[in-house]
């Protein structure tokens, strides 16, 4: 599977010709949004073109879509990247505490483990924040109001990919790729060893102290 950046700095027109869909603004399945962002471009791309007198005024109006559509299709594109690389490789099966049978079991206790029980009580809300976003009432209209809510998103996105850059792979986030560009990338997989190394260290502690064997 294949995306790529958003064209910010790109003409989606040359002409009386434009492209749409995943021809202009490819992006990731998680979401299902690929053949919705394109039907989104057609209807823009009708009331663009509806509005006009005269063919000369065809190209402007082309212009007038790409305006339009720019900063939705960017944002979707990138919550389908998020989506692909940090919900489907970061999150993991949330880390357990508990008892069983008089005995003290840990469940998943790794990075990811901990990391998505913690950040179990905060999905919800962004999930909602995400699906408004997607299905409810964006006229692909510049507003400050319709901004603030894709710099929300973006805003809380980055946290996630801050904290999943080591589990999801540093090739898919800006932070896992900074971490690699600092430590280096031997460094970096010597860190992700290493704490797996200590959770496997943690497990045994916890299950001696629960009474149960070492490979419990």
């Amino acid at each position: 599977l294949y995306d790529r950046p958003p064209s910010v700095l790109k003409p989606w027109n040359k002409g009386r010709v434009a492209l749409l869909g995943d021809a202009i603004h490819a992006m990731m399945p998680n979401l299902g949004q690929g053949g919705c962002q394109a039907l989104e471009d057609a209807l823009v791309i009708s009331e663009q073109l509806t509005s006009l007198s005269s063919r000369g005024e065809i190209e402007g109006a082309l212009q007038g879509y790409r305006n339009r559509r720019l900063t939705r299709s960017a944002a979707v594109q990138g919550l389908s990247r998020f989506a692909s690389d940090i919900i489907i490789r970061g999150f993991d099966t949330p880390a357990k505490l508990g008892f069983s049978g008089g005995k003290l079991v840990a469940e998943n206790l790794n990075y990811a483990g901990v990391v998505t029980r913690l950040l179990q009580p905060i999905l919800p809300v962004f999930f909602a924040v995400q699906f408004a976003f997607l299905y409810d009432g964006w006229e692909n209209k510049f507003s400050l109001k319709q901004l603030q809510i894709g710099l929300s998103i973006f805003a809380f996105g980055s946290l996630f990919l801050i904290a999943f850059a080591a589990t999801a792979g540093s090739e898919v986030a800006f932070a896992g790729a900074f971490a690699e560009s600092i430590l280096g990338a031997e460094a970096l997989e010597g860190l992700s060893v290493w704490a797996t190394e200590q959770s496997a260290a943690i497990q045994e502690v916890l299950n001696s102290l629960g009474g149960g064997p070492p490979g419990l």
